[in-house]
Parts: C-alpha cells; sequence; structure tokens
C-alpha cells in the first residue's frame, strides 16, 4: 500500500503497525518528561468482569438485533502483549449486508467504557491500530481496559498496492459499481450497523452495557463520527472527530482534480491513462514555503516559526517571480499563476468556490506526491495522491454506483458538472447543523483540524463549527461541540511533519466530569523521528483562542505559551462562501432504503 496520502484511520493503521511498540513508547516517555503531566481524566468507574467465555459468544444469535442483525465469524481469547496490556475476546463478524468488524473485550480490567474508530480513505478493511496519534498518551485508551472495536464501511477494497493505472486499495471505488447498498453503508450506515453490533456484544460478554461510548475518527473516520451525531444521536456520548472531510464528494472530485489540472503542463506521449508533467515542481517547494514563512509566520520564531491562521496570510506568490534565469529559489510566471491558483481552490466558470477554499498558505511542503512531483516525474495515480483521490469517486461512486465514465482527467470545472457530480452529495456529507438531539442527552463532540492540511480543506470544519453556533445559537453550540485548529498539523497528524495530541482524554474529561476542553499540547516531531523527544511541543486552545509566546524560555517549549485573546488583525468570518454552502442547514441530508430491489432516498428528520 502507499502510505504517501493515506487520509484517516487507513493511514492510521500503516504507520502505526509499521512503528514498533518500543518507538512509540520512547516517543511517549520523552513527551511525558517534557510536557505537562498527562493524567486518566475520566470518572471512577468500577471493573466489571464477563459474564461469559469468549468462545461462548459463537452460539449466541444475534440475527434478530434491530438495525444491525449480524453474526459472528470468530471469538477467540488473545493474551496480553507489548501491543496489548491486558488480554482480550477478539470477536469478528459482519452486519447485514456486509459491514465487517472487530471487537476486543477486555478479559480483565472493563471499566465500562467503549471505543469505536473509524475507518479512513474509501475505506474497505478493518484496521485496529494499537495507538491512535489523536489520543496519544491517554492511559485509558493505552491500557487496554476500553472496549475496542472498527469497521470496514460495507465493503472489501482491493488489495493492490497502486500503479500508473491502477488505484491503491486507499482509494479503491470499484466495489460501488452497481451497488448502491455498500455507497449507503460507506455513506452513513456502516458505522452506526458496527456500533449496534459492538454493543450486542458488550452486553452478552459482560451482562451489561457500556456506561460511556466514544467514536474517534479522522478524515473520512471524521466524517464518518460527524454523520453519526447527526443522524443516530444516542450512539455515541463522545466524538472525537479530526480533518473532517465533511464535504465528501466535493472533496474528492473538484478539490483533489483542480490541484491536478491546474498543475498539468502537458499529457506525456503514450500515457493510458494520461499522465502529465508538471508545471510547479518538487525543486521548488522549500524555496516557496520559506517565503511564505517569512511573511507570514507570527507564532514563535526561527526554525520554531508557525502560521498561526492562515487567512491573515495574503502573500502573492508572484512576488517569487524569477528576475533572472529559473533557478530553484525563484518561479517562473506560470509556476506562480498555479501556486496562486492552489492557494486560491477550484472555481466555476463564474468565480464561485466549488468548496471551501484551496490549500491554506503555510501547507506547502505537503504538496509534494499530493500535486506536486519532481521535474522528471509525471502526476499519475502512483505519483500523485489528488490524482488518486479524484478517480474512481466520480466515476463509481458519486452516482450511488452508475457508472458516469467520467475521473480527474475528463470532468469540467462548471455549475453543471458540480450539480451532476455533487447529486447525492448530501447522502455523504455531514452538514446538518442541528445537534440538539446529540445535546439534549449530554452528547460532546470535539473537532480538531489542521492549519496545514492538504488532504481535506480546513475551511470545512470552520463552516461547520459556525453553521452549529448560527443554528443552535452559541451558548448552546458550546455546550456540545469544541473545535481546535491546529497550527502546522498536516492531514490526520501525518505529511512532512509527524505530530500528536491527546484530545482523547480532554473529551472524556468533558463527557464524564463536565470539565470543559481546554489546553492541549501539541508534539512535533522531526521527520521520520517518532521514536526520539518531540523537536518542538506547542499548546492549542479551543478555538477561536490562541497560543501566545510569554516572552520566557525556549520558543521550542510549550511552557513558553500561553492561552490568549484572538489579535484583531486576526479575527476573520468563519464562513466561507461556495457553492455547497446550502447543504449546512437541517434536514436536507438523504437517507436510502432499499426496498423491493430498488434503493430510494429522500430527505427526513433525523432519527
Amino acid at each position: 500500500m502507499n502510505a504517501f496520502y493515506l487520509p484517516g484511520s487507513a493511514r492510521h493503521a500503516v504507520e502505526l503497525v509499521r512503528a514498533s511498540t518500543a518507538a512509540w513508547l520512547a516517543a511517549l516517555f520523552a513527551v511525558l518528561a517534557l510536557a505537562q503531566p498527562i493524567t486518566a481524566r475520566a470518572a471512577t468507574l468500577s471493573v466489571v468482569p464477563p459474564v461469559v467465555s469468549c468462545s461462548d459468544l459463537l452460539g449466541i444469535d444475534f440475527t434478530h438485533i434491530h438495525d444491525a442483525p449480524f453474526r459472528v465469524d470468530t471469538a477467540v481469547d488473545v493474551p496480553s502483549s507489548a501491543d496489548a496490556p491486558k488480554p482480550f475476546c477478539k470477536v469478528t463478524g459482519y452486519a447485514s449486508p456486509q459491514v465487517r468488524f472487530e471487537v476486543h473485550l477486555p478479559s480483565t480490567g472493563w471499566t465500562q467504557r467503549f471505543a469505536m474508530t473509524g475507518c479512513g480513505g474509501y475505506c474497505g478493511a478493518v484496521n485496529m491500530p494499537p495507538h491512535l496519534a489523536e489520543a496519544f498518551g491517554c492511559l485509558r485508551f493505552d491500557s487496554g481496559e476500553m472496549v475496542t472495536a472498527s469497521h470496514d464501511a460495507g465493503h472489501s477494497h482491493s488489495s493492490s498496492t497502486g500503479s500508473a493505472n491502477t488505484p491503491n486499495a486507499a482509494a479503491d471505488g470499484l466495489w460501488a459499481l452497481e451497488n448502491p447498498a455498500a455507497v449507503v453503508d460507506f455513506a452513513y450506515k456502516g458505522v452506526h450497523k458496527a456500533t449496534v453490533a459492538t454493543k450486542a456484544l458488550i452486553a452478552a460478554y459482560y451482562g451489561q452495557p457500556p456506561r460511556f461510548s466514544y467514536y474517534i475518527g479522522c478524515s473520512d473516520g471524521g466524517r464518518q463520527g460527524l454523520q453519526t451525531a447527526q443522524r443516530f444521536p444516542t450512539d455515541f456520548d463522545g466524538i472525537l472527530a479530526g480533518a473532517t472531510t465533511l464535504d465528501v464528494a466535493e472533496t474528492n472530485t473538484f478539490f483533489h482534480g483542480w490541484n491536478v489540472r491546474r498543475n498539468a503542463a502537458s499529457v506525456v506521449p503514450g500515457t493510458d491513462p494520461a499522465q502529465y508533467l508538471p508545471i510547479l515542481t518538487a525543486e521548488k517547494i522549500p524555496a516557496l514555503h520559506a517565503a511564505v514563512m517569512r511573511a507570514c509566520a507570527d507564532l514563535g520564531k526561527g526554525a520554531d516559526a508557525m502560521i498561526q491562521d492562515p487567512r491573515a496570510c495574503e502573500f502573492d506568490a508572484r512576488q517569487l517571480v524569477c528576475r533572472g534565469a529559473d533557478n530553484p529559489d525563484c518561479l517562473t510566471p506560470d509556476q506562480a499563476r498555479v501556486v496562486n491558483d492552489l492557494w486560491q481552490g477550484p472555481v466555476d466558470e463564474t468565480g464561485a468556490h466549488m468548496t471551501a477554499g484551496g490549500m491554506p498558505r503555510g501547507s506547502e511542503p505537503g504538496w509534494i506526491r499530493s500535486m506536486v512531483t519532481p521535474a522528471d516525474i509525471a502526476l499519475n495515480l502512483h505519483t500523485s495522491g489528488d490524482y488518486l483521490f479524484a478517480w474512481d469517486w466520480p466515476h463509481y461512486m458519486a452516482q450511488l454506483g452508475d457508472p458516469l465514465d467520467i475521473d480527474v482527467r475528463t470532468f469540467k470545472f462548471t455549475r453543471v458538472e458540480f450539480d451532476k457530480l455533487t447529486r447525492y452529495s448530501q447522502l455523504f456529507t455531514a452538514d446538518n447543523p442541528d445537534l440538539r438531539p446529540f445535546a439534549s442527552r449530554g452528547g460532546k463532540l470535539l473537532m480538531w483540524h489542521g492549519w496545514a492540511d492538504t488532504g481535506s480543506t480546513p475551511f470545512h470544519s470552520l463552516n461547520y463549527y459556525d453553521a452549529v453556533r448560527r443554528f443552535m445559537g452559541q451558548s448552546a453550540a458550546d455546550k456540545a461541540l469544541t473545535l481546535y485548529m491546529i497550527p502546522g498539523v498536516y492531514h490526520c497528524n501525518f505529511g512532512p511533519q509527524l505530530t500528536r495530541e491527546n484530545f482523547l482524554s480532554e473529551l472524556m474529561a468533558w463527557v464524564e466530569d463536565g470539565t470543559h476542553p481546554g489546553r492541549v499540547d501539541v508534539s512535533y516531531f522531526a521527520p521520520g523521528k517518532l521514536d526520539t523527544a518531540a523537536a518542538i511541543t506547542r499548546p492549542v486552545f479551543p478555538y477561536p483562542q490562541v497560543a501566545r509566546y510569554d516572552g520566557h524560555g525556549e520558543s521550542s517549549a510549550s511552557q513558553s505559551f500561553v492561552e490568549a485573546a484572538r489579535p484583531k488583525d486576526q479575527v476573520f468570518p468563519d464562513r466561507f462562501e461556495w457553492l455547497g454552502l446550502r447543504n449546512y442547514e437541517p434536514g436536507k441530508q438523504l437517507w436510502c432504503d432499499q426496498m423491493q430491489g430498488a434503493m430510494t432516498c429522500a430527505t427526513r428528520v433525523p432519527l
């Protein structure tokens, strides 16, 4: 599997499975030594033992479960190990028609908590990472005392590692062809079915339901979390949604496609599918990023400098146009045009935005292998993440499995094409701002997004945050929703600089103790150095608050920063006007049911 651009939990699994447990623990201990103490902030709950054996689960009929009739395939006792501090009962199975899941039920020490992790990319596999980047140092999760589970969203993807004409597993969409039920499960039903099944297994194994249920996901996994809060508000008490691709239909068409097409110089002769030579090349990225940081970095200093909010940065790439011969330290006029177009994001023939903006300024190192390659390497399915994720979606997934014969090479940036490729976007989008059913039972939603995200624009998260506050009112919204916007963080904590933080402990304290989320320390690691001490630690606070250097100590250390109100010159509207903003209203989401062999979809009030 190509690991260069795997959003969400799929990418979590690739990196974390490859990383040794010793490396993870070394990084954790290094952070613990430098940062504020990490504690198990949550309610003290009694330990509940199993009431049946693990193998007994094989003999229980679960086919009558409402919303998720399922069968258990395997139920095996697993001893404790380096990755599993407590022994557990490992259960695999599937919910009708084909939502596969895996559940780890602690054999000892269960503290009545359950955590479901989402899947990323186009899903299609069950990944159970032993650690999570956004739960870095969460003792409740890492100790093995929680029931954990994950799912594949209702289909199996290809096992291909990808090539010039074959997408890799993370972006395989062929499964959707003439398979509308699988598309609907991917859109919103799959995670609900897996959750219902897991809760039934918990009740059978321990003789009682979980006291607290949590969801954790990033990228498409983040979208699944928002879908659940909006459509199935009783499934979870707390939802941790990172780098949410909440407008996924628009992201996997126009957002990714624009990046490729704007940087395409010419088609490489004889290539099928077409490969493009890049206009802006990887060799120019270091100078470009350095210029952006010189102009706009306002947090920290020197090597520790970061852009607090890219909306305050107005750097124009034309300032870097070569005054003499072309060289790596400057841009050609065409390259400067491409850069400005990437920052702007896709627009139609009238200039209307087709997504909530484009690449945030400061994210330039993350463009390499997304929409930028070295001069001698063409953009294709194997070398460009943006090419990859705009390949199968428009053809197989945009129309509920009916093929359109459209892909990244051929779709047009017009209003007609937008309406065509987003006909079913309200099936996938997680834009409903009405969180009242979720909030009324004490539900808490913690969202986070990196300001340097190149895989899912951070402006979508701000639009949703704004929509919830407009609809519910600021006071009511603040009781159920908190957002963190993190400087220098790329998609799902990956990218040129690996990052880690512990949002899960904040969410658990909010749900169980009523303590509203506050300061969270972010650890920034040197490339490929997750097994060493963090190069930089920096606090982040609930939006719109920011971190401010207190004038004392090292600017690379979190202790040197305090919470501050946003400067007046960094107060911006959180609402970004774009064509899909019309979906950010209650009652717009589509609900689909298969009746007599036909899939019918309509809007309705959430359950």
